[in-house]
């Protein structure tokens, strides 16, 4: 007796899909898909159109990050934001947010606008300085040094 049968519980539904239409089916489409994918049509198929129609709210705050271009770089001890600003009257409006990994710019360049711009390294919650100097505004932020691992141990069944 197989051990793994017993881990399997849809073992008895298994005789239902062997030799059936459904699987030929499934094995057509799967050959067309490979095909497709080595030819470079894949973006071409028809099921793009149902893909492109479920964007994700992910998916559209990165749309979002396209209107403000910034230069994202870190070092031994700091994560640095530079973002170009043209307009001094920009600033008041302007309101900077960080999580440990993401900074978030309301305020710019419009009033309603919400940029997130995901950070290269974890950074701390505090110690974190802007500095606005010809037309560029810097973040600066201090990283954060998180030595804190967990052990998982593995269960033999």
């Amino acid at each position: 007796m197989n051990p793994w049968n017993i881990l399997f519980p849809f073992q008895k539904y298994m005789k239902n899909f062997t030799g059936t239409p459904q699987l030929r089916d499934m094995e057509e489409y799967m050959s067309k898909m490979v095909a497709d994918l080595q030819n470079g049509n894949l973006g071409k198929m028809s099921n793009t159109e149902a893909t492109s129609s479920n964007t994700s709210s992910s998916q559209q705050e990165h749309m979002q990050q396209s209107k403000i271009s910034a230069a994202i770089f870190e070092t031994h001890n700091d994560v640095f934001i530079r973002l170009p600003i043209e307009e001094n009257v920009q600033l008041k409006n302007m309101k900077i947010y960080h999580t440990s990994n993401t900074l978030i710019l309301e305020g710019i360049p419009e009033l309603s606008d919400r940029n997130t711009f995901t950070l290269p390294a974890i950074v701390k919650k505090k110690g974190s300085t802007a500095q606005y100097k010809d037309g560029t505004l810097e973040i600066k932020l201090s990283k954060a040094t998180d030595l804190q691992y967990s052990e998982v141990n593995v269960t033999e069944l």
